[in-house]
């Protein structure tokens, strides 16, 4: 009798080992699904994806699902995801130089599962960031998340590639919804630019109310200096001239375009003279004043190709600015000083030659 228990015992605990043995590796069985192709109809918009980063810690399984038998499987992308979503792309896009090349980074894409009683409830989600590389500099656009949740009898299920390819498609289409909405207007999708320097601001039509814009055709006159003196002073005559620049932006098809245009001007009501000093030759040593400052905004022009950068463009302007703001203000000093203010012939006679070669070298 004790023997037969002692069997009985035996058989028990080996049916138990084997058991366990089996649920334990059956947490370990993996189930291979692949994307649906067809589930997406999508014409892009202006882009493609041209490049798959898969962000997630755990960069090979999807989840884990239940099988038949209530067990376990890993759930895993047949070529592994970063490969896979590559290649669902590049079935779904075509490449164009033309449009935006999008990077597409996952933070998160899963599907997993849970048994309640009898019934087994699960969720598919996705969490997408997108780029583009600008030059050396990588530019988030905007990001996107979802998910699907489902209800479902035990047992083996079929329908995972379809709950990956639906969400996938929602943040295809997500993405082509911001674009369209975006495109040309959206400082984030400017490719490059392009600096298109118009003519200075009037100078056609020089004279516009208590302003002379600078202009190659139109000499000051004493007529023009309409400003009261100040009561004291040593001088006969002042010109107050100064310059602005505009710089209306159009974003068209990734490019900015900057349409600069230049003020070079005086104003009759900051400029004054004395009734003593109305002489040909001090009205020509106020126009070298006033041609100084076309000669900045020349150079103004001259430099804003040069520095000019998608990242910076707005405050490199407004640096230059303030650089040729300041060069103009010591070219003015200069001219005053070596001139003696007009008194010294030949130090005016050496500006007026200046101007006279800086700007036949600008036309």
């Amino acid at each position: 009798m004790n023997k037969y228990k002692k069997n009985t015992h035996f058989l028990i605990i080996l049916f138990l080992f084997f058991c366990n043995t089996s649920l334990l590796f059956a947490q370990y069985t993996d189930k291979w699904i692949s994307l649906k192709y067809e589930s997406i109809k999508h014409k892009p918009n202006n882009f493609y994806f041209s490049k798959v980063v898969d962000e997630r810690q755990d960069k090979v399984k999807i989840g884990f699902v239940y099988g038949e038998n209530q067990t376990q499987k890993t759930l895993k992308l047949n070529g592994g995801t970063f490969k896979s979503l590559q290649n669902h792309f590049s079935k779904l896009f075509v490449k164009d130089s033309s449009n935006y090349p999008i990077i597409f980074k996952i933070e998160e894409l899963s599907i997993d599962e849970n048994q309640v009683n009898s019934k087994i409830t699960g969720k598919c989600k996705i969490k997408v960031a997108y780029s583009f590389q600008r030059d050396t500099s990588e530019i988030e656009l905007t990001d996107f998340q979802t998910a699907i949740t489902f209800n479902r009898t035990q047992g083996d299920y079929n329908n995972y590639e379809t709950l990956l390819s639906k969400v996938i498609e929602k943040s295809v289409m997500y993405f082509d919804g911001w674009m369209k909405e975006n495109y040309d207007k959206n400082p984030k999708l400017i490719k490059s630019l392009k600096l298109v320097i118009n003519s200075d601001y009037q100078i056609e039509n020089p004279e516009k109310g208590d302003t002379i814009f600078w202009s190659p055709t139109r000499k000051m006159s004493w007529a023009d200096f309409t400003g009261a003196m100040p009561k004291f002073t040593k001088y006969s005559a002042q010109i107050f001239t100064n310059f602005e620049y505009f710089a209306p932006l159009k974003l068209e098809k990734g490019i900015l375009n900057i349409g600069l245009q230049m003020k070079a001007y005086m104003l009759k009501n900051g400029s004054w003279t004395s009734s003593s000093g109305l002489s040909e030759y001090s009205i020509a040593h106020e126009q070298v004043h006033f041609d100084i400052t076309k000669i900045v905004v020349e150079r103004f022009k001259q430099k804003a190709y040069q520095i000019l950068t998608v990242d910076n463009y707005d405050s490199e302007l407004q640096l230059l600015f303030i650089e040729m703001y300041r060069e103009m203000n010591r070219l003015q000093k200069e001219y005053d000083d070596e001139s003696n203010h007009s008194v010294n012939v030949l130090g005016q006679q050496k500006w007026k030659e200046f101007v006279d070669r800086e700007l036949k070298g600008m036309r």
